[in-house]
């Protein structure tokens, strides 16, 4: 991601804006949470072999180690699960662990999430044009 220290500034406002408790756009966070997942959703199965059946993921920490889904922090956890909810066809479940990410309580975790969306997001729907 090519990223100009301006554009992390004025990223972090917006964000704030929908991520912060008391942020002026935070009623449109989840909504846009569900667009970055859904870009994340079609750069995945652009890029899946055809019938390939179930998703699943492989959880790994920097060092390439395999990490426990439940050491992962909460709100994190929740975007992985509506992602794969949405890949193996689960809205129900997407919109419940949207939900989740959307209700916890701590802004820095919401902002956490919305990172990482994004950057999976720029990521993986690179070539999707």
């Amino acid at each position: 991601m090519d990223v100009r220290l301006g554009d992390v500034d004025d990223l972090t406002t917006v964000l704030t804006g929908l991520a912060g408790s008391y942020g002026p756009q935070r009623h449109l966070f989840e909504p846009v949470l569900a667009e970055l997942v859904g870009l994340v959703v079609r750069g995945l199965e652009h890029r899946a072999r055809p019938g390939c059946g179930v998703f699943v993921a492989d959880v790994v920490n920097g060092d390439d180690e395999a990490v426990s889904i439940d050491d992962v922090p909460p709100a994190l956890r929740a975007l992985l699960r509506a992602v794969l909810a949405s890949l193996n066809a689960a809205p129900g479940d997407t919109h419940f662990h949207l939900g989740l990410v959307a209700a916890d309580p701590d802004p820095l975790a919401r902002i956490d999430v919305a990172m990482h969306a994004l950057m999976w997001a720029d990521v993986l729907s690179a070539d999707l044009d």
